[in-house]
């Protein structure tokens, strides 16, 4: 193959983060989960990445938020220490905090965690710049989470409920379990189907 033709293969592969075994763009949440104390102060709100599988290269995550008629686009996190998160430990860290330890522990079917970070803030999208600004507000105490796609779509606000990701077809769907009690998501990529559940929020 020439350089001509390996150069805009080697970007696809940055931009959309296929670098995994599978070729499949790697899903899972992200949670921006505040910590706080009895009297509700902010002490930290630290940002993980729950994963379908393990991570072989950094990884850029967009979030998807599905408002019925599109996905609105979460732009974006990053992981860049591939080193898994040991959830135990975190649990234990901030144990005081019993409402943020039992989401962490209850989320389902995504068996990797890992730390990540926002990127640039020129690439903000719209709703990430809104979820920036609640989560620098240290009396907001507000979680936010979202399902999120190892892929970048550059300079989008919105996407098509079916979309188009490193040449395969995708579709993200979720809805509340029958108790009520938790938000079951799946994503499906070229007909293969994964499925994850987090506990509902008290606003939802």
């Amino acid at each position: 193959m020439s350089t001509k033709k390996a150069l805009p293969l080697l970007l696809l592969s940055f931009l959309f983060g296929c670098g995994q075994a599978d070729s499949a763009p790697v899903v899972g949440l992200w949670e921006n989960h505040a910590v706080v104390n009895t009297q509700m102060k902010v002490l930290a709100r630290p940002n993980y990445v729950f994963t379908d599988r393990q991570l072989t290269e950094p990884t850029v995550f967009t979030g998807l938020q599905n408002d019925s008629a599109e996905m609105v686009v979460v732009c974006c996190v990053k992981v860049s220490k591939l080193t898994a998160v040991d959830l135990k430990a975190v649990l234990q860290k901030y144990a005081a905090d019993t409402d943020f330890t039992q989401h962490m522990k209850s989320i389902k079917g995504l068996p990797y965690v890992y730390e990540a970070e926002p990127v640039d803030s020129k690439q903000w999208t719209s709703l990430m710049q809104t979820v920036m600004g609640i989560a620098a507000n240290k009396n907001d105490p507000s979680p936010y989470s979202v399902p999120v796609i190892g892929a970048a779509f550059e300079k989008k606000e919105t996407l098509p409920l079916a979309f188009q990701v490193g040449g395969q077809k995708a579709r993200l769907t979720s809805k509340k379990t029958a108790d009520g009690n938790a938000i079951s998501y799946q994503f499906t990529l070229d007909g293969k189907v994964t499925t994850f559940s987090e506990p509902a929020e008290p606003h939802d």
